[in-house]
Order: structure tokens, then sequence, then C-alpha cells
């Protein structure tokens, strides 16, 4: 578990200044406690809120003198810059009711039969929802692709949950990642197309070359009584 400190915030301290400070304001909340308006090192907390697992993570805090345990609940991001503008915790005991997301992890990714063969691991679900007492949160879920063929489907049921931890989805056996086969690119039809029109060129060319012309039908008449060739008028 993280270890972080949080700093008071008085009255007279205002989130302008928190900023200014690199402090980050935050509230912490839960069960028989008085909700805490807190600030936090900017330093110190922005690491772990760029992990996949910052809110499966529970954090080991001091407040009044006490050890208390903090889960993330929610961040908010500034608008512009992406810098975390405020955070909130939920105090938790071990047997505390929570829901999470937990990180998904592939292990053996070089060494899976369907992805040598070309195949690529589409992941549907890079975390998944679970259900689970405080002091249960797994660190992630992992499913190991040794024996993984193109076709093959990595679902929820694959995977073994501890006791006690269960799926936020229960009414189906939801998809986490698939093994599809590689994307084949057709091949461009503009040859194909641009040989059938020069054929199609060719053969009314030689169209025109064996039908007579007018003219010539003229010139070649024979008079039927006289049996010579007439001129053409």
């Amino acid at each position: 578990m993280a270890t972080i400190k949080f700093l008071e915030r008085t009255k007279n301290v205002t989130v302008k200044k928190d900023l200014k400070d690199v402090q980050i304001p935050c509230v912490v909340y839960g069960k028989d406690i008085k909700t805490r308006s807190l600030a936090i090192d900017s330093k110190t907390i922005t690491p772990l809120i760029r992990k996949n697992d910052f809110y499966s993570k529970i954090l080991e805090v001091e407040l009044d003198g006490k050890n208390e345990k903090l889960l993330p609940k929610d961040v908010q991001f500034h608008p512009v810059n992406d810098n975390v503008i405020h955070i909130d915790f939920m105090r938790v005991q071990g047997d505390t009711k929570v829901t999470v997301e937990v990180p998904v992890n592939f292990l053996n990714r070089e060494s899976c039969p369907g992805i040598k063969k070309g195949g690529v691991l589409n992941t549907v679900r890079r975390v998944v929802g679970l259900n689970c007492n405080a002091s249960q949160i797994p660190d992630k879920l992992e499913f190991d692709l040794i024996n993984s063929e193109i076709g093959d489907s990595v679902k929820i049921s694959n995977f073994s949950l501890p006791e006690g931890v269960k799926p936020t989805i229960t009414d189906r056996d939801f998809v986490i990642a698939t093994l599809v086969p590689p994307t084949v690119e057709a091949e461009p039809e503009t040859e194909a197309k641009e040989g059938e029109e020069e054929s199609e060129k060719t053969e009314e060319g030689e169209d025109k070359k064996d039908k007579p012309t007018e003219s010539s039908e003229k010139d070649s008449s024979i008079d039927d009584k006289t049996g010579k060739k007439e001129e053409a008028k």
C-alpha cells in the first residue's frame, strides 16, 4: 500500500492558493466520520494517479494522529492543461463494501501461439469492475496466453477471482479480449479496371475497322443489268 501525507486546509487557505503552492485540494468522507477538507502535495499524488491501478489501491494516511485507509473515488482535471485540481477519497475499513475497477494484465504475449501465427490481441476491457470488501481488492487480474490460439476469447469466467470478489456485471459471461486473425488488405482494383478499359477500347477499334462505311458500300456497288461497277456519285 502507498503511504502519503495530507495537509490540513483551513478557512484561510483557498483552492487558488493551494494550486499555487503545488498542493491539490481534496475531501475525505466515509461512514461514521465527518467529511474533511484537506490538501495533498501534487508531487506525491500525481505519479500515483497516472498508474492504471490508482482507483483500486488503498492509501495509508495519518489523520488526527490515527492511521486511516483511503480509497480514491474521483479525480477532477483542469479542462485546458489536464492538471489535477481536486480528488475525492473514501475512508474504508477491512469489511467496507467497495466497487473498484481493477486493471487486466496478459502474460506470455511473446510465447502465445496465436500471436506467433500473426494473430492480434484485441483488448475489449482494460479494467474490470469488481464488488468486494476493501481488504480483498486484487492488485490486478492476470490471464496467461501461453495456450491461446487465433479465434479464442478471454471471458471473465477464465479468471479465478478470490472468494468474496464478484464482477459488477453478473448477467452474462462478458468478453475481456479476443485473439483475432491478422487483417488482410484487399488488392487494389485499379489495375484490373484499367485492363478492362483497355480491352474494351481495343474491341471497339477492331469493330470500327471491320464495319464498312456508307461510301465504300456505294463505291463497290455493281449494276445488276450491266454487271459493271458503278462509280459513286
